[in-house]
């Protein structure tokens, strides 16, 4: 069983929510390349506080119907909520674990998710489950992940930049997360017997002072801080996170780059 490594605090599901309007138009580029139209009846697994769900019903339209699944009875109620006060009548939400699908027989036209598969302990059992929901002729998968592990260079760059992200590296490996959660999509979409997947990266970059990424890092970082203590990396108390924000705007201020994240997609059809 998979963890969600940042947890759905009330704080980290607001956190997610500024994240997902970063994300949006990489997510919509994925799904639309992948093939998701109007009318299509689509499952969003790991959907979180809704925001996929909400970019899927966009795709498909009133005509279409759009089935947000996660673990978390919190994240869910928030998604139910917003839903509502969205009037989005064809969304709908279910308590439950990836790859399960209770009491029908029905069947997807597409499945996608966000930052899902990273947090899964083996990706090719992950899709392997979902598989069978999956409608045989022309069902679409497609996922946004992360690459945890890639290597950027830039110049000039941010010394504190550099350490924080080296923070948010060991946090998330200590929380279980793939290092390469985009370099192995491809493996493993064949050997769940999806064929060869079309795989793309889509950078995000946040450079200079004023950019979002000096909250963006803080936000994740304070989340993360307490699996740093208990893993003896650094004391919750030392990373000064009051003055972080301002810190890093400052190391910055010569155009360095805050944030070099590589997000990739992957998607095929049976």
């Amino acid at each position: 069983m998979a963890e969600y490594s940042l947890g759905h605090s009330p704080t980290e599901q607001q956190r997610l929510q500024r994240q997902a309007a970063l994300l949006r138009n990489i997510t919509q580029t994925i799904w639309r390349r992948a093939g998701l139209e109007p009318g299509m009846r689509v499952l969003d697994v790991g959907c979180g506080v809704g925001d996929t769900s909400f970019l899927a019903a966009d795709m498909v339209g009133a005509d279409g119907i759009v089935i947000g699944q996660d673990r978390s009875p919190e994240a869910l109620a928030t998604a139910r909520q917003r839903a509502a006060d969205l009037g989005l009548n064809q969304v709908e939400f279910v308590e439950g674990e990836l790859g399960s699908w209770p009491g029908s027989d029905e069947r997807f036209d597409a499945i996608v998710g966000r930052y899902v598969l990273i947090h899964q302990p083996d990706i090719e059992e992950a899709l392997l489950k979902l598989r069978p929901m999956l409608r045989p002729d022309g069902g679409i998968i497609a996922f946004h992940e992360l690459e945890l592990e890639a290597r950027t260079m830039s110049d000039p760059a941010s010394e504190l930049v550099l350490q924080v992200r080296g923070w948010l590296r060991q946090a998330f490996k200590f929380g279980g997360m793939q290092a390469h959660g985009v370099m192995d999509l491809s493996r493993c979409f064949y050997e769940a017997g999806f064929g060869w997947p079309q795989v793309e990266l889509y950078p995000l970059v946040g450079c200079g002072p004023d950019s979002f990424a000096p909250a963006y890092l803080v936000e994740i970082l304070r989340t993360v801080a307490p699996t740093l203590e208990k893993h003896g990396v650094i004391k919750v108390d030392e990373l000064g996170l009051d003055t972080l924000e301002a810190r890093l705007r400052e190391s910055c201020a010569n155009g360095a780059p805050g944030l070099v994240q590589i997000n990739g997609g992957a998607w095929a059809r049976i």
